[in-house]
């Protein structure tokens, strides 16, 4: 009888002991500003863990760790990111062989995770383990957590643009940095231009949105521009060297969120369009610089 007893009492310790366990994830990139006093966004490679004994979501990187308790999250939103495959490595090799690296796209996810005082955490997950964490979150937090339809561009032939031909002055301000706002009968778009990893921002080319007919925001690598549009139908397509855009209605008084994201193809910049969250754009947005640019 004592070793049955003792037998499970073990058992029951290990269990204990098993359930006590976070859940980690690793390869994870918090997406924060540089510093206090610089708010450009950096990725930072980092590990997500959830301590259901803590009751804590736990995010450790090179910076202060993020930790939120469970009860303190007020909604979380899974996003689609587009970006260039290699980074910095594909950049730093140069040559064909980091062409060929940084050609291939890949699709990862945000993770936005917003507390009930209105601060929020940023962070990409690696497709590969994205269903798990996916799938954890809901089993935490169950209504609060969404995921987001993002829409991405197709190849638009560049030609085809009736703007094509027209130049725009560009600088970035220093100081300003206007918030968007929904006005009564216009459609807000946003749109943000993020740097690429190994890329300072405000350099290189420009990446203009058209839109049907027209050029609306014009932007740089780092920065952000939006516009207000009539409602109606439109062909929005961000353009440098290739073009890439997607077909959507307008409605006033709605805001459309945007990015243009960017690449190297070939000893080219390239761009692709995706319809984002709004949550997501906004914390680009944040770490960008507002484009002032004029139709010359």
């Amino acid at each position: 009888m004592y070793k049955l007893i003792s037998v499970g009492l073990l058992s029951l310790l290990s269990t204990a002991q098993t359930v006590a366990q976070p859940t980690l994830f690793k390869d994870v990139k918090l997406r924060s500003s540089r510093s206090a006093t610089d708010r450009r966004l950096v990725d930072k490679s980092a590990t997500l863990s959830f301590d259901d004994g803590a009751k804590q979501l736990i995010v450790k990187s090179s910076g202060k760790p993020v930790t939120i308790a469970y009860g303190d999250v007020s909604k979380g939103i899974f996003d689609v990111t587009t970006h260039m495959r290699g980074g910095v490595l594909g950049q730093l090799m140069g040559g064909v062989t980091g062409v060929l690296v940084q050609a291939k796209h890949v699709n990862d996810y945000w993770l936005f995770i917003e507390q009930k005082d209105g601060s929020h955490t940023v962070l990409e997950i690696p497709k590969e383990i994205a269903p798990a964490v996916i799938e954890k979150a809901k089993s935490l937090f169950g209504e609060k957590i969404s995921e987001y339809e993002t829409k991405q561009g197709d190849k638009v032939e560049k030609e085809t643009l009736k703007d094509l031909q027209s130049k725009h002055s560009l600088k970035l301000a220093k100081k300003e940095h206007p918030m968007p706002e929904l006005k009564p009968g216009k459609a807000l778009v946003v749109v943000v231009c993020p740097p690429l990893a190994a890329r300072n921002s405000g350099h290189g080319n420009q990446y203009k949105l058209h839109a049907n007919d027209k050029v609306v925001a014009v932007n740089m690598m780092g920065s952000y521009s939006f516009a207000y549009l009539d409602p109606g139908e439109y062909m929005l397509a961000s353009q440098t060297e290739n073009a890439n855009g997607l077909k959507t209605n307008l409605e006033a008084g709605k805001g459309y969120y945007f990015l243009q994201n960017t690449f190297m193809g070939a000893w080219k910049a390239r761009t692709s369009l995706s319809q984002q969250s709004m949550e997501i754009v906004l914390h680009e947005m944040s770490g960008a610089a507002y484009a002032d640019w004029k139709r010359q």
